[in-house]
């Protein structure tokens, strides 16, 4: 992407610099962008003349299909389609389009900068005078054996009058600068939005964790008192059967105790205490 913006902005200085004329051969124009090209390359990339050739071809080429198809829908002018609609539907038919099967335009970036250049909204004018039909779709924008044209500055005196008609205009570089500075910066904060939303659901992933930790401690603790709740219940219980025996065996001895041997008041207690044994199990 940060390639072909400074493709597009190497091509667009130096076709409109046509004030030095049109007698340069083409061969001298491609070098002149190769030239502004490699000066102001600060991705660590090497290209060579034919190289940045033949990737203007590639871009020049898809534009100019993408802009035909978008010329076309504009010309059907669907009600209550705004721009960014429009922009849609193109998008959709490119990749409907018979060369462009399932493929997805990858030259938005360049068409931002370029679709106002005369090359591209020539076509505009030139969908009127087809038929809506969709097999003129493919007609615009593209030839059958995909040839590419190599664009050649415009004439001096043409450049001179387009000048002195816009006289009072901010500068076309300074426009362009602003305009790939503009994309730039969209496609920044573009990318920081989608880092803010990545470290939030990162952020809601980890409290999920955490919840989800700090419940399975909850349960395990409710667990862990539960079994201390059991474990007393058996103590208690174990404590009351001890306690009924030991009583058991405590009447056993009383209720076998010889008396005989014993004073009156002696024998009358033990015989009292048989007595209220023998109550409580209902044995009188």
């Amino acid at each position: 992407v940060d390639e072909d913006n400074l493709l597009v902005s190497a091509w667009l200085n130096i076709s409109v610099d046509a004030v030095q004329g049109t007698d340069q051969k083409t061969d001298t124009f491609w070098e002149k962008v190769w030239q502004y090209f490699c000066e102001n390359n600060t991705y660590g990339t090497t290209r060579s003349v034919s190289s940045v050739t033949s990737r203007w071809g590639t871009i020049s080429r898809e534009i100019s299909k993408f802009a035909g198809l978008l010329a076309k829908i504009e010309a059907r002018n669907p009600s209550g389609s705004t721009d960014q609609m429009k922009l849609e539907d193109a998008k959709v038919l490119y990749m409907k389009s018979s060369h462009n099967k399932k493929v997805a335009f990858a030259f938005e970036h360049c068409w931002a900068v370029l679709k106002n250049q005369p090359k591209w909204t020539t076509l505009k004018k030139k969908s009127k005078g087809l038929p809506q039909t969709p097999s003129s779709i493919d007609q615009v924008g593209s030839n059958n054996d995909d040839t590419v044209v190599l664009e050649r500055p415009i004439g001096r005196k043409a450049e001179k009058a387009k000048r002195k008609r816009t006289d009072g205009d901010t500068a076309f570089e300074d426009y362009l600068a602003k305009k790939l500075q503009y994309i730039q910066d969209a496609q920044e904060q573009e990318k920081e939005a989608l880092r803010i939303k990545a470290d939030r659901v990162r952020v809601e992933a980890e409290r999920v964790d955490i919840e989800k930790e700090s419940h399975e401690k909850d349960k395990e603790a409710l667990r862990i008192k539960a079994d201390r709740v059991r474990v007393d219940a058996q103590r208690a219980d174990i404590e009351k059967e001890r306690l009924r025996l030991d009583t058991i065996r405590e009447e056993g001895r009383v209720m076998t105790m010889e008396t005989s041997g014993m004073n009156e008041k002696e024998k009358l207690y033990f015989e009292n205490l048989k007595d209220e044994i023998l109550a409580r199990h209902n044995l009188e």
